[in-house]
């Protein structure tokens, strides 16, 4: 299964410590919905928003105990969802996403998600908060 993310787990560390696996990922875009900050916390969602435009990271072959955990990961807040990613050289790939729930849109802030402000400010943070997902030793 192809999963694209835009958010936390477009970080391999943070895609790793979910899913306790390594994917090989490409950078791809997805048209036709937009990412804002969930108001309160240092993460995103995307909507269907018409002429958006969400950069993103695409990852193969993730089997289905990851999916499990990945769903776990997204909670209620999130359904994932068939859409159409596009890759570098205009490929288009079936995959799926984790998409705000319409009845939670009002969970979302009118700020665009920064990646580089994440990394910076709260992604070490993040990974403690997560690491419950990762293989006990």
């Amino acid at each position: 299964m192809k999963i694209f993310t835009y958010g936390t787990l477009m970080i391999s560390d943070v895609m790793c410590a979910v899913t306790t696996r390594e994917f090989r990922f490409q950078n791809a875009i997805l048209r036709g919905y937009a990412r804002f900050t969930v108001k309160g916390e240092s993460y995103p969602g995307i909507i269907p928003v018409t002429d958006a435009v969400t950069e993103g990271v695409i990852y193969f072959d993730v089997d289905e105990s990851s999916l499990e955990r990945l769903d776990a990961f997204e909670g209620d807040l999130y359904h994932r969802t068939s859409i159409l990613a596009e890759m570098k050289g205009g490929e288009i790939c079936n995959a799926e996403a984790y998409v705000i729930r319409s009845n939670f849109w009002n969970h979302l802030s009118s700020s665009e998600w920064n990646a580089k402000e994440f990394v910076q400010k709260h992604l070490k943070a993040f990974l403690e908060t997560y690491s419950g997902f990762k293989k006990k030793s």
